[in-house]
């Protein structure tokens, strides 16, 4: 088979390389009333800077999934100081785990950030990836539950969370009440007939599923996991840390490497790869503002007024000549005079195009596949995971 497959590479070499050629693809696209080509000076301003990663890891066995979650942030005043926040677990068989980690990883970097910011008092705190692309990707457990359900959780720990983000807990406080959790779900009288989740009895075909009426779905009974509302307290806490930590805005540049958004150009292909494309120099692009109440379909559980208030400004910028592009957002509306200023100031820390705070947190934060297996074996794990007789 693979024999194949290098014959097919081989023939349709040309054809391939043709259909992602970049520079043949703008010829129509006054790319140059887009980009601002000049150089971008390092700031001489005393600003100070912290910058933060997450990085997550699994491995799946027969029975259960073991897990490692790792967040950082590095805030540099006059010395580097740090800020970690770690998990190491198991979690059993889920239809959503990769989004569950994903959120346990944000919530770590979203409570990092409000740390930094709090107890020394930064100018700028950098996060790696996009915040904008993380509030218009669907939860996809909310759809899993009820709109009642999804209400008394949010009614019931709605304030002890806020009270957790408030006291700068830098855990997932979500586990600290699961105790709770289960007590109001749990009623030796109530049936499905009330819509009322028992998460103590046992269902008879996976003791993992509780049942409910789902009112949304014309009555039907479905079963529904007690993981995902788990997981959707931990969603809502994630949120919440959010608003928490927009409160201070005009502090936060969320910062990507790579991006196939085409919202400012219109084009096939990403605006980064065609500002890439056309020039080397250093620069920035006109920015764009991403309105929150014309990007959102659905309502958020919580915050909802808050969030989809939010504008936020997104441009691209190349800090080197000849190094690669980023793309950056704002969570607030700035022109040009203002993203200047903001890019002398990240330059000032930058190496090889790139703030150096964030690639050092990169490099701490990563966990890798080697990683999770090597601290499965300190663990002890050696259940099967179904892949043994591949290798």
């Amino acid at each position: 088979m693979l024999d194949s497959l290098y014959t097919e590479a081989i023939q349709k070499k040309e054809k391939l390389i043709e259909q992602v050629d970049v520079l043949s693809k703008i010829k129509s696209i006054d790319v140059e009333k887009y980009w601002f080509e000049e150089p971008i000076t390092k700031s001489g301003n005393a600003v100070k800077i912290a910058a933060g990663d997450g990085s997550y890891n699994s491995k799946k066995y027969l029975s259960f999934n073991f897990y490692a979650v790792s967040a950082v942030s590095l805030i540099y005043t006059d010395k580097l100081d740090k800020i970690e926040s770690i998990e190491l677990d198991t979690l059993s068989h889920q239809s959503f785990l990769e989004d569950r980690l994903r959120n346990i990883m944000g919530l770590f970097e979203i409570k990092n950030a409000i740390k930094s910011i709090e107890d020394f008092d930064i100018d700028y705190y950098l996060d790696d990836g996009s915040l904008l692309g993380d509030l218009i990707r669907p939860f996809p457990i909310e759809k899993e539950i009820s709109s009642k359900k999804k209400e008394e959780i949010v009614n019931f720990f709605k304030e002890k969370l806020q009270n957790e983000i408030r006291n700068a807990d830098l855990g997932i406080s979500s586990s600290k009440f699961k105790k709770e959790f289960k007590d109001l779900f749990s009623d030796e009288n109530s049936s499905t007939d009330n819509g009322i989740v028992s998460l103590d009895k046992k269902s008879s075909t996976d003791n993992s599923k509780i049942s409910n009426i789902d009112e949304n779905s014309d009555n039907n009974s479905k079963e529904i996991d007690e993981d995902n509302l788990i997981a959707f307290l931990e969603n809502i806490e994630k949120l919440l840390a959010l608003s928490y930590l927009l409160k201070n805005k005009k502090k936060i540049i969320a910062i990507s490497k790579t991006s196939s958004s085409n919202d400012l150009l219109h084009a096939n292909i990403s605006d980064m790869a065609i500002f890439d494309a056309f020039s080397k120099k250093q620069g920035f692009s006109k920015p764009y503002y991403k309105y929150m109440s014309s990007e959102m379909k659905r309502e958020f559980p919580v915050e909802n007024e808050f969030f989809r208030d939010l504008v936020f400004t997104v441009f691209f910028a190349r800090l080197d000549n000849n190094k690669n592009i980023i793309k950056i957002e704002l969570p607030y509306k700035a022109d040009t005079d203002e993203i200047r200023k903001i890019l002398s100031d990240i330059k000032r820390d930058s190496v090889e195009g790139y703030p150096y705070l964030l690639k050092k947190a990169h490099n701490e934060v990563v966990i890798k596949r080697k990683n999770i297996e090597e601290l499965s074996k300190i663990v002890g794990f050696i259940e099967k995971s179904g892949r043994e007789m591949l290798n």
